[in-house]
């Protein structure tokens, strides 16, 4: 049988989502393996979990969903309650439910939905939530306009860590949204069918680079193409949380 959850995470906690192993052996603890080890105790039983996706080191999230098949019928209220204790308050299950058994939480995805928050004035209570970027001038409706660029179709192999497995580096972006919280936190809401490993980051990262002046509009139309020879910003971890996965 085939059962599906959502999850939240504190992204400082873990190595990423996914699990890692060097010999056998589990190598950092990642959220994956966490909750492997926790659906272990609750069920006497090792299980596979596959997520919808993998967020890096650092990156946290609100709604993750995650499948696994357990030969066996669940009571999904109590191993609720059994994970969630045994998760130590870096990461929570909910909505835990039997699905059809060729439910994907993966490839049937149609798209992922992150908010990357950004503060300008010194912090301590968020600072673990947000990118401090300081007292810096930056001109909010330059990086609007520019973010314009990467709505649509693109290639965005020029903003990931480069891979060499074959597999397509093209994403479609349906959103990407600034919207000021208040007169020192604003958001980027960013929707797209898919993203690619630290796309968002650097994304937001060469937004960040125009806003400021360190670079002209136009700059992610000539990284596109391949045009671009500088150094770009890639933005810190805490500050993204993938809010929520969307099905057909």
């Amino acid at each position: 049988m085939r059962y599906r959850f959502r999850c939240e995470y504190l992204g400082s906690a873990y190595f990423g989502w996914q699990e890692q192993n060097e010999h056998g052996k589990t190598k950092f603890v990642t959220v994956q393996s966490a909750l492997e080890e926790a659906f272990r105790t609750a069920l006497r039983s090792p299980i596979d979990l596959v997520a919808a996706g993998r967020t890096d080191t650092g990156v946290h999230a609100r709604g993750q969903m995650v499948h696994f098949d357990f030969d066996g019928k669940i009571d999904c209220q109590k191993l609720t309650r059994s994970i969630n204790g045994l998760g130590r308050g870096n990461v929570k299950i909910r909505d835990l439910e039997m699905c059809d058994s060729q439910f994907h939480s993966r490839y049937d995805a149609i798209s992922r939905y992150y908010v990357y928050t950004l503060f300008t004035r010194p912090v301590a209570l968020l600072r673990d939530f947000g990118w401090e970027i300081g007292h810096l001038p930056v001109d909010y409706a330059l990086m609007e306009k520019e973010a314009e660029s990467f709505l649509g179709e693109h290639d965005f192999i020029r903003f990931c860590i480069p891979r060499h497995d074959g597999k397509s580096t093209v994403c479609n972006l349906t959103r990407f949204e600034l919207v000021r919280v208040n007169d020192y936190i604003s958001q980027w809401h960013i929707q797209g069918n898919r993203f690619l490993h630290r796309q968002v980051r650097a994304m937001v990262g060469t937004l960040f680079d125009v806003g400021r002046g360190r670079y002209p509009k136009g700059s992610v139309q000539e990284i596109f193409a391949e045009n671009f020879k500088g150094e770009r910003t890639m933005a810190p971890p805490q500050g993204l949380v993938l809010e929520d996965v969307i099905y057909g």
